[in-house]
């Protein structure tokens, strides 16, 4: 830098001296001293032209962006700052339509017709294994349960039904409804085929999978825990729009192996019906209840006679007598849950929906 200064500074000199002789005429040249004083006060003046120079030379370079490193600088932004730190401006291009930014779809994924089609006509689904569904469900040779995977297309997933999931999130129902309910391997159950069998009358299908198997009546009973989560889930069910239309009952078989049990199971059941009502503030809840096909031989038909002697208003029982059992001569197969969902389909539409007030047009 000093040898470049140095340079302009000689440059200068000889410029300047260049113009003094022709500008000035030989017989008016100043004296000396005076030239040496004019001299030394343009080699100052351009000292400072060049410092400015400079000046401004570093402006520019410091408010230039370079690649793709972001901005840095500190002067005043430039057009080609990225945008993630100046608000984006749509550009004019040459038929004068501007470029709109983007929606960001990571941040808000669009929302599908699933997502937003909220149940309307819902059902509680409780009671214990034959409701949760064992449908398919086998043990192998070290006497471990496994489900088939097998979904007849009377249970198979639609659009227009719903279930709760055990978070209380509405999602698309599919076999098995209760997979995250009852601890056990689940496997088809009477839930999907009942759905399918109601939907083009009722619309659109929330199902609200209770059920748990190898439980008691008794543990049922107003404060305990599975009625309670059961109370739980129907409310939750409610919230975002929609009507509780009824419960599907299939319960019992754990009540077969005593007789005070199954002296009970009529008193118990009344008692549930009036306590179900009462706290979800529905006094009319349409209720079906199962009758059941398979117990403890010695007491199965007392809980059987209590199931079909129930005269509860809206109160209607289904007869499960006769349906194909599995092995364990206790649960339903796969095809007899198909036929027990039917069964339930039939009933709520003979005894609950109205031909005319309430027929909706199939989703």
């Amino acid at each position: 830098m000093r040898n470049q200064r140095r340079r302009y500074l000689i440059q200068g000199k000889e410029q300047e001296q260049e113009k003094e002789e022709v500008s000035i005429p030989a017989t008016k040249q100043p004296p000396a001293t005076e030239s040496l004083g004019i001299l030394e006060a343009r080699e100052e003046e351009l000292a400072n032209n060049r410092r400015r120079k400079r000046r401004r030379l570093a402006r520019w370079v410091i408010t230039r962006p370079i690649g793709n490193t972001g901005p840095t600088h500190t002067g005043s932004p430039s057009p080609l700052i990225s945008d993630a730190c100046t608000p984006f401006k749509p550009n004019k291009i040459k038929n004068n339509n501007p470029i709109s930014p983007q929606p960001n779809t990571r941040a808000h994924p669009p929302k599908m017709e699933s997502q937003s089609l909220q149940p309307k006509q819902i059902f509680i689904l409780s009671g214990q294994s034959n409701m949760a569904g064992r449908g398919g469900v086998f043990r192998d040779h070290h006497h471990h349960q496994h489900w088939d995977r097998v979904v007849p297309n009377e249970c198979g997933p639609h659009p227009s039904i719903h279930r709760l999931s055990a978070h209380l999130q509405w999602e698309p129902a599919h076999e098995p409804l209760h997979a995250d309910i009852d601890a056990k391997v689940c496997g088809v159950g009477p839930g999907m085929a009942f759905a399918n069998g109601v939907r083009e009358r009722v619309g659109v299908v929330g199902l609200v999978p209770c059920a748990v198997g190898g439980t008691a009546i008794k543990e049922w009973a107003r404060g305990e825990h599975l009625y309670e989560s059961m109370v739980k889930r129907a409310r939750a069910s409610v919230k975002g729009g929609g009507e509780m239309k009824g419960l599907l009952w299939y319960q019992g078989e754990s009540d077969t192996s005593t007789q005070h049990d199954a002296d009970a199971y009529h008193g118990n059941m009344v008692k549930l019906i009036e306590n179900v009502r009462e706290d979800l503030g529905l006094p009319s809840l349409p209720i079906i209840q199962v009758a059941i096909g398979s117990g403890d031989a010695k007491y199965i038909e007392k809980v059987r006679e209590a199931q079909l002697g129930m005269n509860v208003p809206n109160v209607v029982c289904v007869d499960a007598k006769g349906l194909e059992l599995k092995d364990d001569h206790l649960h339903l197969t796969t095809k007899a849950q198909v036929q027990l969902g039917h069964m339930l389909a039939d009933a709520y539409i003979k005894h609950f929906v109205s031909s005319v007030a309430n027929a909706h047009p199939a989703l």
